[in-house]
């Protein structure tokens, strides 16, 4: 459950691993894609140097006939602040050599209540205003060759010609074979 993650000298111990995930989309009949989408990592734990990183490259597709999503995230692309944790990342954490990308290929839901309540509604784009409208992610990310399923929370709103989603989750660096 608990990783470590030796950057600069320092042992940092790891629980979680957050990804941020942001897409301006824009539209093509009944789908947005991006290739600007951003994605954010923090595996910083307090105390201690800040490990994060941020990749303004993520691939990114929702149909909004059916609220199908789809995501892919190149490992290289991530910068950190520090060319040395960069480096660690790349190559004895995430082996982006061996596992160039991330994927994400889930749907989204309409919340209604608490995500464990069960009573979402299946996704409606006439729904989506101007205004952040609450929804729940379900899918499968794959980090490392290994996929698991991630439900997550988020918001969805329109912006004259493009579609913002903000979604954020929380995974265990131990579930993904990440050492």
């Amino acid at each position: 459950m608990v990783q470590k993650l030796k950057v600069l000298n320092v042992s940092v111990k790891l629980y979680i691993l957050n990804f941020f995930l942001l897409f301006s989309l824009t539209i093509s009949a009944q789908k947005y894609y991006t290739k600007t989408g951003i994605t954010e990592f923090d595996g910083s734990k307090a105390a201690f140097e800040p490990i994060k990183a941020k990749n303004n490259s993520s691939i990114s597709a929702i149909d909004v006939s059916n609220g199908n999503i789809a995501a892919l995230i190149k490992i290289k692309d991530f910068e950190f602040r520090l060319g040395l944790m960069q480096e660690h990342f790349n190559e004895n954490y995430l082996e982006s050599y061996k596992y160039p990308k991330s994927t994400f290929d889930g749907y989204i839901e309409i919340s209604k209540d608490s995500i464990f309540e069960g009573n979402n509604e299946i996704f409606n784009y006439g729904l989506v205003e101007n205004n952040p409208l609450d929804i729940i992610i379900k899918g499968q990310l794959t980090i490392k060759g290994v996929t698991k399923d991630i439900i997550a929370v988020g918001k969805i709103k329109k912006n004259e010609s493009t579609l913002n989603l903000i979604c954020s989750f929380s995974i265990k660096l131990s579930d993904f074979n990440v050492k």
